[in-house]
């Protein structure tokens, strides 16, 4: 009888990356580097969602007297200081979306006592940013493990 030996190279070395991913995994979530990525992807997109009038959902439309008051009927933007406060910070291993203070009023329509217009959010991940985040976080798994 013939027999065919196969000997794997390598086995041991993907043995031990995998039993790495979940640290690996979790010192690339926590690298500055790819948080500040990350931040600059979320960020923009936020940017991108008030120039758009809301996504993937447009924001519904001005009452009368704010567009009378404000004379325009674009949601979130008058002078631009909501916009233009958009940021993030990174530290010790996590990332912190910044904005002026009241935008939580117009993120979340729950917590409000006051206001009474529709929440119009703007920070989240949408679809070209998903990808652009995604490729991040492997671009720099792949360089740890």
């Amino acid at each position: 009888m013939n027999t065919i030996t196969v000997r794997i190279i390598g086995l041991e070395e993907a043995r031990k990356r995998i039993n790495d991913f979940p640290a690996a995994l979790t010192r690339t979530l926590e690298h500055p580097q790819v948080l500040r990525e990350i931040g600059t992807v979320l960020a923009g997109s936020a940017v991108q969602t008030i120039r758009e009038g809301g996504r993937p959902v447009k924001y519904k439309p001005l009452a009368a007297s704010t567009i009378a008051r404000k004379g325009s009927s674009k949601p979130l933007i008058d002078k631009g200081t909501l916009r233009n406060s958009l940021d993030y910070k990174e530290r010790g291993g996590s990332l912190y979306l910044t904005s002026v203070e009241y935008l939580k009023y117009h993120q979340f329509k729950e917590g409000r006592t006051k206001a009474t217009f529709p929440a119009r959010p703007v920070w989240g991940v949408h679809e070209e940013g998903s990808e652009e985040v995604s490729d991040i976080i492997l671009d720099k798994l792949s360089e740890t493990l």
